[in-house]
């Protein structure tokens, strides 16, 4: 059961919006167990997943040599993530898509958010360019050449461009957000925790590339705050993944 009794309250992760007679959100604690239990399901659905489609080679599973694995991986991982989450949410007496924040963005967020990001993407762009660093990691590079000689590079853009955001967007700028936010941490606190917890998943990169995450990671809490809406979050991570993905397919066809 949600920890907290039902009463009226201001929703921080909303910028004070008043709920009215639904439940407080999922406690601190209660809002990361249910998210490491997400994340561990997850990644056995992804695991299990793999190895029977691979017959239980598992050298597979966890490895480049099969790009369908990987993608496959991502996909199944995000149902299996956002089922969960979308249970809780439901759990604690809400509506789902109002605890994840699954509300259209207002179109003066969507173009103020899209401006931030562009503006963040682009600082980091000047960046590695003075420090002599390459814009499009070696792990890009390899799962896209592994995907194109598969012929499945229609199902590795819907892993990274689709799948991916809208199940990480869910999990931290939706269900973690939510909890966090109304807990003693407040919106600051969920923020940088969210944000942390999202740069520390993407472990294939090094540390100045997850610092990036993390910057951006921040950057989406931040707007997930100030819209109220994960939708415009998973929206923005869709391009910043599609842009991305895109450079990607430039490097390797030797267009960039």
């Amino acid at each position: 059961m949600n920890e907290s009794a039902s009463s009226a309250h201001a929703d921080k992760a909303d910028g004070g919006e008043q709920i009215g007679a639904l439940p407080r959100p999922w406690g601190f604690w209660s809002t990361i167990a249910w998210a490491l239990a997400a994340l561990a399901v997850a990644a056995v659905a992804a695991v299990g997943g793999v190895a029977w489609r691979n017959g239980a080679r598992f050298d597979l599973i966890l490895g480049l040599q099969d790009a369908a694995s990987l993608s496959l991986q991502v996909i199944a991982s995000n149902i299996v993530l956002i089922l969960m989450l979308a249970f809780a949410a439901r759990l604690s007496g809400w509506p789902v898509a109002r605890y994840l924040g699954l509300v259209a963005p207002r179109a003066h967020d969507l173009l103020y958010g899209a401006g931030v990001i562009a503006l963040s993407v682009g600082a980091f762009e000047i960046l590695n360019y003075l420090l002599g660093r390459e814009s499009v990691t070696a792990f890009q590079t390899d799962s896209y050449r592994a995907a194109q000689a598969a012929g499945l590079l229609p199902v590795m853009w819907l892993a990274f461009v689709v799948a991916a955001p809208v199940g990480e967007e869910i999990t931290f700028r939706g269900f973690l957000f939510r909890g966090l936010a109304a807990s003693r941490l407040g919106v600051s606190g969920a923020i940088l925790l969210s944000a942390l917890t999202f740069a520390a998943l993407h472990a294939q990169y090094d540390w100045f590339e997850v610092l990036q995450v993390f910057w951006i990671g921040a950057l989406f809490g931040w707007l997930r705050w100030r819209s109220g809406s994960t939708t415009l979050t998973i929206l923005l991570h869709m391009a910043t993944n599609f842009l991305a993905t895109l450079l990607t397919a430039a490097k390797v066809h030797g267009l960039a």
